[in-house]
């Protein structure tokens, strides 16, 4: 990804004094630690595979730009990142309805169907994952949010509760309503 020479160039260009508080001495170690579960998220929100890899490289853009900001004391660095991941997709994704251009295809979307073992299967796997991501672009916000979260980036209750400031139990009943609303788009889109 692009990102990579950026971040590396540019932390080691950045001396930060309060690297002793919890910051890394480095800003590309940050990169290496969280970029996976940046970009999981970043994807789960964002249809096309180039717009994802963009837009998580523009997190980390952003967060080396405002790392003299970050406090560890309210938030460990991944939440902190993911909260700018958050506002860098909303971004985006209102720069899409204003295009129009919402609606997912698989052509968009090909590496999330790679390594199914039989093409009859790959075909089904493409199919249902086609039917989530159109699904899912019709729940409100706040559903897509917590669902990219949990099966995006991968995060727990607990972590989602702190990225979203709610409590652990609050972050169980938005998952249980939001995947309660994408099967009923789901088997809606199914019968039309």
């Amino acid at each position: 990804m692009k990102i990579r020479g950026e971040v590396e160039e540019s932390s080691r260009s950045k001396t930060d004094p309060r690297a002793d508080s919890g910051l890394p001495p480095d800003f590309s170690e940050w990169f290496r630690d969280h970029q996976p579960t940046v970009y999981r998220y970043v994807r789960f929100r964002i249809a096309n595979r180039e717009a994802a890899e963009d837009v998580t490289s523009q997190v980390f853009m952003k967060a080396l730009k405002a790392l003299d900001r970050y406090d560890p004391n309210r938030a460990a660095p991944r939440t902190w990142l993911l909260r700018i991941a958050r506002n860098a997709v909303t971004d985006h994704l209102r720069s899409l309805k204003r295009r129009s251009s919402l609606h997912v295809s698989l052509d968009r979307v090909p590496d999330l169907v790679a390594d199914v073992p039989s093409q009859e299967e790959r075909v089904l796997r493409e199919e249902r994952i086609e039917a989530l991501l159109n699904a899912s672009r019709e729940l409100k916000p706040a559903d897509q949010e917590i669902l990219s979260l949990r099966y995006g980036a991968g995060l727990g209750n607990r972590e989602i509760a702190e990225a979203l400031k709610i409590s652990g139990n609050a972050v169980a009943v938005r998952l249980h309503r939001a995947l309660a609303r994408l099967k009923v788009v789901v088997e809606k889109q199914r019968r039309d």
